[in-house]
């Protein structure tokens, strides 16, 4: 499916504007800081005697002779400016000096003592005391030190390498400048909360591993700021000079556009542009250590995130895209060229990006790049931040880059552990094992974490530790992990702390895992159909119609279905199948309206409106055919035509929805679907069989699609409350139909109607509003926590449910009940 990437300003206007606790995007309030800051950047001036690596001169000797792309046009982030000057009291713009790179100082030399050099011998306890004083003196002479073996694990990563003793360590980087990026603090009041992307983040990460003993354990990287070659690698030159200018303006200034920043869900003081550099070098450093064999792999504790900011624009907290400027800018300097490199070359680098927010700017970046594979999980309904479309699972790329895109988008609240992994077991491991990157960077945000009300997700420390510890065994151990989002400071620094354990090569916690839920396995398996174009691991893909044709005549399934089913009730119960008077309604839906012979003439009717039933099929995983001798369809409709047709006689109606409703908020709607000859069709059943039929008592039973067609016809024949007596509904996980209040019989439908939710469904969970619903959706029943959420099975464990609440509307249902009563007692 070739889709293009949503604009910048599409992006954008999937945000909303504003919020401080909505589950549906980034909050965007504004909050205090203990101090304003001054009018050009303190940070300027300490750059220039930041510490770094001398391999750190080098790189940015490197970046600093990289080809600038071409400029590309103005993006919304520009308005700002503008907006600022059409103020009612304009505050003027200050335009920055030219850029200079920084020239950053000599560091400290790092020790580079070897394992087994000679110069140190561990040995126990024992072992030193069983030498004899001459052999002690002569270890001396030699200049061999000993050392007991406990004392060693009491040592830091430093005295080690300065003792030769122990494998290349792990590292990480951090940087309390970092923290100075906050909210002006003439926008927030001391009684609000702080701001989600706060720099108590990065500090409780930091402090956490400190804490645990893993930073001593740990060689720490030297934070430098990105410069302009670096970042225009994936970003435009204009968006470079916006948010470097931004650090030269005034309060007064920024805080005239800070109603225009916070609907980019961002927020802007003197300090950030040069946060941001720092965020952004802190992770192209933790690669060049990765990459040079100055460490093994690492973590980045930085901040502003960057995974949001697209090649033109700032959002979502973001505004330099780390990962995606660290791998091209790995691809740009490592390329294997030079003599005696070509061991060090990066070709391929996988992005792993499993903050609960889609990574629209990483994706974007590398759209049509087959060299760059970004993989993604998470929470995605087309309104989730950063809304659209453009994180579903049908965005794969596009030319080149074609399935180099892989989106995992869960549809819903609550993923646990189980269904991360089995995401992990089913597409990232195996496509990542068929990509075999170089280099591994993973956009670690903890916004799934268990805790964190934005992303609302369950995912724990261990399953975290898990994920991280399957991604190791890639591109040799090569691996940077860089902090995106997280926004509960405990749960962000618990889940960053179990997975730098991980890279320091500890066992991961233990990690008890259940069944992923039916939601996630849906989209797993999606996923895996759209991405089987694109690698042979996820199974042959499903040819085309198209395809099929060529090969011979291809039939579509539901029509043999029809005929099946239109010769079955025929023999069985008797129903005849109708023609309908209206064209379009025959076109859509033949052989699916099938009637008793008593319809005109009975005094209790029935409208069945439900869907085919669940196709349960086995399959060759090596061509995708069907084992057709093991194929079946579950028809729960025929429990419902023995009850009503054989137990009670009943007048019936039964129309066959060859559609079909999602089971899960993953699945794509039904495309054979169309609402408005739904409604059509329902409409038709009322005026053309109910109004005609002598039947005193009318039954509406939707399952599945019908419940839409049972509230046209409630919707829309206001007339039907003389007659009908019972509204029935059983749905999925789907969200029921809503009755609006101009059709004025809202009060009769909530006493008339019984609609059946599976006990996992979304409506429940807030109690206080079941009035609420009552209004608009009819008597809500709520199921048993056995029921499962599809309509077909939840239908079949509901009717003895159902059949009590007719029983209790119709005047004769009550009378035979009370007869079975006497009858009992005599």
């Amino acid at each position: 499916m070739d889709v293009d990437p949503p604009t910048p300003i599409q992006t954008q206007a999937a945000a909303p504007a504003s919020s401080s606790s909505s589950s549906q995007a980034h909050p965007l309030p504004l909050y205090a800081q203990s101090e304003p800051h001054e009018t050009q950047s303190s940070l300027a001036q300490s750059l220039l005697t930041e510490a770094a690596s001398p391999s750190a001169q080098a790189s940015l000797a490197i970046s600093s002779s990289l080809p600038a792309p071409p400029p590309a046009p103005s993006s919304a982030f520009a308005a700002a400016q503008a907006l600022a000057a059409a103020s009612a009291n304009p505050v003027p713009f200050v335009e920055p000096p030219p850029y200079e790179v920084p020239i950053p100082a000599k560091d400290i030399p790092v020790p580079t003592g070897k394992v087994g050099d000679g110069r140190v011998r561990l040995m126990t306890d024992d072992e030193i005391a069983k030498c004899s004083p001459a052999e002690l003196k002569e270890l001396k002479r030699k200049g061999i030190t000993l050392i007991n073996e406990e004392k060693v694990k009491s040592m830091s990563v430093v005295e080690l390498r300065k003792k030769g003793l122990g494998r290349v360590a792990s590292g990480y980087c951090y940087s309390a400048r970092m923290t100075m990026h906050t909210p002006l603090a003439t926008k927030a009041s001391e009684d609000e909360e702080p701001h989600p992307e706060q720099p108590a983040r990065i500090i409780g990460v930091f402090k956490m591993m400190e804490t645990k003993g893993l930073t001593a354990r740990m060689e720490r990287i030297a934070v430098r700021e990105a410069v302009k070659t670096e970042v225009l690698l994936v970003h435009s030159e204009g968006h470079w000079d916006r948010v470097r200018g931004t650090g030269y303006q005034s309060i007064a200034y920024l805080e005239t556009c800070s109603d225009y920043f916070d609907r980019l869900s961002l927020y802007v003081n003197t300090e950030s542009a040069a946060c941001a550099r720092l965020s952004c070098g802190g992770v192209l450093e933790m690669c060049r250590a990765v990459a040079e064999g100055q460490i093994r792999n690492g973590f980045a504790i930085v901040r502003p995130p960057g995974h949001h900011a697209e090649p033109e624009d700032a959002m979502g907290f973001c505004f330099f895209n780390n990962a995606s400027i660290a791998a091209k800018w790995l691809r740009t300097v490592y390329t294997g060229e030079a003599a005696g490199e070509a061991s060090k070359a990066i070709k391929k680098v996988l992005i792993l990006d499993w903050d609960v927010h889609h990574g629209n700017g990483t994706q974007k970046a590398f759209w049509d790049d087959p060299n760059v594979l970004y993989i993604s999980l998470h929470r995605h309904d087309g309104v989730f931040y950063p809304g659209g479309s453009y994180g579903s699972a049908e965005m794969v790329g596009e030319d080149a880059g074609k399935g180099f895109s892989v989106n995992i988008p869960f549809p819903e609240r609550r993923m646990t552990n189980a269904d991360y992994i089995y995401a992990f077991q089913q597409i990232v491991m195996p496509i990542a094992y068929e990509f075999a990157p170089d280099f591994v960077i993973v956009s670690a945000g903890y916004d799934a974490a268990q805790g964190d009300e934005l992303g609302q997700m369950e995912v724990t420390p261990e399953g975290f530790a898990h994920m991280t510890h399957m991604l190791s065994v890639l591109a040799n151990g090569k691996m940077v992990l860089a902090l995106e989002g997280g926004y509960n400071v405990e749960a962000i620094s618990k889940s960053a702390t179990a997975c730098v354990e991980v890279l320091l090569g500890d066992e991961p916690r233990h990690l008890t895992l259940g069944p992923a839920s039916p939601s996630a396995t849906n989209a797993v398996q999606e996923v895996m159909g759209i991405q089987s174009k694109y690698w042979k691991c996820m199974g042959v893909p499903v040819e085309s119609v198209e395809e099929l044709r060529q090969a011979g005549k291809a039939i579509p399934i539901s029509e043999a279905l029809k005929a099946h089913r239109t010769y079955d009730l025929y023999h069985e119960y008797g129903l005849f199948n109708i023609e309908f008077a209206n064209d379009a309604l025959e076109e859509s839906y033949k052989d699916q309206l099938l009637c008793s012979e008593n319809v005109y003439d009975c005094e209790t009717l029935l409208i069945f409106m439900h869907d085919l039933g669940a196709i349960k099929a086995s399959f060759s995983a090596a061509t995708m055919d069907i084992h057709v001798e093991k194929t079946l369809l579950l028809d729960t409709s025929r429990e419902v035509l023995d009850w009503a047709m054989r137990d009670h006689k009943y007048g019936v109606v039964d129309v066959n929805f060859l559609a079909h409703l999602p089971s899960s908020m993953t699945q794509v709607p039904d495309p054979s679907r169309s609402k408005e000859r739904e409604k059509l069709l329902a409409l038709y059943l009322w005026d053309h069989i109910v109004t005609i039929s002598a039947a005193k008592n009318v039954i509406l039973f939707g399952s599945g699609c019908g419940c839409s067609a049972l509230m046209n016809i409630v919707q829309n024949r206001p007339q039907l409350k003389e007659r009908v007596k019972a509204c029935i509904s059983v749905l999925g996980l789907e969200p029921p139909p809503e009755l609006e209040a101009s059709s004025g019989v809202r009060v009769w439908y909530k006493e008339n109607s019984l609609v059946i939710l599976p006990s996992t469904h979304s409506l429940h969970d807030d109690a206080r509003k079941a009035g609420k619903h009552q209004k608009k959706f009819g008597n809500v029943y709520r199921a048993t926590a056995e029921d499962e959420g599809r309509p077909i099975h939840l239908l079949k464990a509901s009717l003895p449910r159902i059949k009590e609440f007719i029983r209790e509307k119709l005047p004769q249902e009550q009378g035979d009940a009370e007869g079975d009563v006497h009858m009992a007692d005599s």
